[in-house]
């Protein structure tokens, strides 16, 4: 027993998920150092378990272990997100992974692509498995299809067993990662890890109420944009119909989404004249389908106007023993559509005073996490406002605890030690001729003015001919961005 017990009190220390480099260290004074403190205090005094994890037994720990690690991509546990095959991002998290880690795809394999992540990452050894998402003709998230289905759940715990514990690394981590955990724990004897935050601190962090209601208290109304929560439709209409006569757009928002998947754009000078019932109809009718069985709350937004940049802050926020959170990188957001869809990335080159203030609040929020009990991946989504020529304002406007299309490239590039500086294209919504995947590749791999090594992160929205996927890199900011334009344009040609 007692040599069981040494090896598990070894195991239990994390290791490094992954390489993180600071690129920002922002001081943060002792007055903001004492507020942090007073809310974490409040919100654990109104919620004592949302750092809690206690409850998944002794042999499940937040953080990493040393030995291979199960990676799931699937994004099907965020509401609303869309299911179709070909939008699928599943073997982009993939390229987080280390030798003799196992990824899970919820979806047909691509032998091609393998091979390629294989080479891209010079790995000898990293393996798959699929295991279908329908059950009884409905989707299910590949954690929970290996949670209840009894083969799925055989391979992991064989897994898990054969390597003496793993860590589970999801691209979302939720209640449903900790159960498979616990009952790969319970069942194998191993120490497992979970690499992502508490599962209430996780619902919380992702949900933009929670998140707007968290900054108004840190910094002050100011600091997000105008928002209010309707838990009805005679609450909705009533938000909606006061708030138009003063702005132009709002956002009526799912607030536990992602993307534009629960968005919802009013244009306040149609419904102005509107009355209750007539501005009711209105509203039922321009919410998408997928919206309409999602429960209330929502999040009622005003859509700033002026806005100069959509950056977002990435956050790695370690165990508190190994130091505080590290900014890896600030990011300008390319969104299109009404909806704001998010399309890609580069890295930001913002005005000093702007950097600043999004940098020494990110922290500040990043700080409050960690102490409430948050572990890993996290990044900020801000709009800088120019409310005067003179002055720029930063509003807050969700907080994604969880991976997402920046941060996974950004780290493939820290843990491969890969220099310089790159742009992210993850467009689903440019339509570009289907290709098998190495017709793709070589595409993308085409040389250009001026060169710049590419790699493209998933093969499905290229293979179905809907969108497509991929990360190229340059000595500058500026030179990335024009690689990556370059190969979206040779993705769009005919064959």
């Amino acid at each position: 027993m007692a040599a069981r017990e040494s090896i598990q009190a070894a195991r239990a220390v994390t290791a490094p998920c992954v390489r993180t480099v600071s690129r920002r260290s922002p001081g943060l004074s002792a007055e903001v150092r004492c507020a942090v403190e007073a809310l974490a205090t409040e919100i654990r005094a109104g919620e004592p378990a949302i750092g809690d994890v206690d409850v998944f037994g002794p042999d499940v720990f937040r953080g990493c272990g040393p030995e291979p690690k199960v990676l799931f991509g699937d994004s099907g546990e965020i509401p609303l997100i869309a299911e179709a095959s070909y939008n699928r991002l599943d073997y982009r998290i993939g390229f987080l992974a280390g030798e003799g880690d196992l990824i899970v795809i919820g979806d047909v394999r691509h032998p091609a692509f393998e091979d390629y992540q294989r080479q891209v990452l010079g790995l000898s050894r990293l393996d798959f498995t699929s295991f279908a998402t329908q059950f009884r003709g409905r989707y299910r998230a590949t954690p929970a299809t290996c949670l209840r289905d009894e083969p799925a759940y055989a391979q992991l715990r064989r897994f898990a067993a054969g390597h003496g514990g793993t860590t589970l690394f999801a691209f979302l981590t939720t209640g449903t990662i900790w159960a498979l955990a616990a009952r790969l724990a319970a069942d194998t004897g191993c120490r497992i890890g979970v690499a992502g935050p508490p599962p209430l601190l996780s619902r919380r962090a992702n949900d933009k109420i929670w998140f707007g209601n968290v900054v108004a208290r840190l910094f002050g109304s100011e600091a997000e944009p105008e928002k209010r929560t309707a838990h009805g439709w005679a609450a909705l209409v009533r938000h909606v119909g006061d708030m138009a006569q003063r702005w132009e757009r709002l956002l009526i928002k799912v607030p536990d989404s992602a993307g534009s998947a629960g968005n919802c754009v009013v244009d306040c000078p149609a419904v102005r004249g509107l009355g209750a019932h007539e501005l009711s109809d209105h509203l039922r009718g321009l919410v998408p389908v997928q919206m309409r069985g999602v429960p209330f709350p929502v999040a009622v937004e005003v859509w700033d106007a002026d806005v100069l940049t959509s950056p977002s802050v990435q956050v790695w926020i370690p165990d508190p023993k190994d130091g505080e959170p590290v900014i890896e990188g600030i990011f300008e957001q390319i969104l299109i559509g009404a909806e704001g869809e998010f399309a890609g990335a580069a890295m930001a080159d913002l005005p000093a005073d702007q950097d600043t203030v999004l940098s020494e609040q990110a922290v500040a929020l990043s700080l409050l996490y960690q102490k409430l009990g948050y572990f890993g991946r996290c990044s900020f989504d801000a709009v800088i406002v120019e409310m005067r020529p003179e002055d720029a304002r930063v509003h807050w406007i969700e907080c994604n605890a969880r991976w997402g299309g920046v941060s996974i490239p950004m780290s493939f590039a820290n843990n491969t030690a890969r220099t310089g500086s790159f742009a992210v294209v993850q467009c689903g919504q440019t339509l570009v001729p289907a290709r098998p995947f190495d017709d793709a590749l070589a595409v993308a791999e085409a040389p250009g003015e001026p060169g710049g090594e590419v790699v493209l992160l998933s093969p499905n929205m290229v293979e179905a001919g809907t969108g497509c996927h991929f990360v190229a890199f340059g000595k500058s900011p500026q030179l990335a961005l024009h690689r990556a334009r370059q190969v979206l344009r040779n993705l769009q040609k005919d064959r």
